[in-house]
């Protein structure tokens, strides 16, 4: 947020900046129509821009929250309209995100490039979902999106393993001799003995 809202010029510079310095490939972004000229400005100096339409995450408080995108005939075209945009723009693929099924199907359906679905049915050439929330990687009571399918419980074993951990250092079972380096008996002898004699 705040590295390309401003002007398609101070967009180029960030985007660059992130190629040379974060040594990425591409940059994404969301929006539009509205940002349809940032995106040629990116794509006409050589860097290959991720387009991103319906919700987008980043405005979603001025969205009204996060709410599902294109659920009425004019919101869909909307979708349509900003996809079509980011497209001739030069982006080489384009997010769909919490946009009806259907819809996305027929946003896809009309587009030269892929579209990468996330709460966007199973229509769209790709799908992608955030590591973390698949993973489960979060404390419980954490929102959700209704898309997001939880294929694991990372938090729970991760505090599973600290619990242990934490269980083992106080009863002194780790770490354990396997964990550790050990010494020659002669050397740890002979180091004792010098000890000894220090407290003389």
């Amino acid at each position: 947020m705040g590295s390309y809202e401003i002007a398609p010029e101070q967009a180029l510079e960030s985007a660059i900046r992130v190629v040379k310095e974060g040594r990425v490939q591409s940059v994404k972004l969301e929006g539009g129509v509205e940002f349809a000229p940032t995106i040629e400005k990116i794509t006409r100096a050589g860097i290959p821009v991720l387009g991103h339409v319906g919700l987008t995450p980043q405005r979603q408080h001025a969205m009204g929250g996060f709410r599902v995108q294109g659920k009425t005939t004019t919101g869909a075209l909307k979708v349509l309209e900003d996809a079509l945009a980011v497209q001739a723009a030069g982006c080489f693929a384009v997010v769909l995100e919490a946009v009806p099924a259907e819809v996305a199907a027929l946003v896809t359906n009309k587009l030269k490039i892929p579209t990468i679905g996330i709460g966007a049915g199973n229509g769209c050439s790709g799908q992608v979902l955030v590591q973390v929330d698949m993973s489960g990687n979060f404390p419980p009571g954490r929102f959700l999106p209704k898309f997001v399918k939880q294929y694991g419980n990372v938090w729970a074993e991760s505090l599973k393993a600290i619990e242990l951990y934490k269980s083992e250092v106080k009863s002194r079972q780790y770490p354990a001799p396997a964990h550790t380096y050990p010494m020659v008996p002669e050397e740890l002898t002979e180091f004792e003995r010098l000890i000894e004699a220090r407290r003389a």
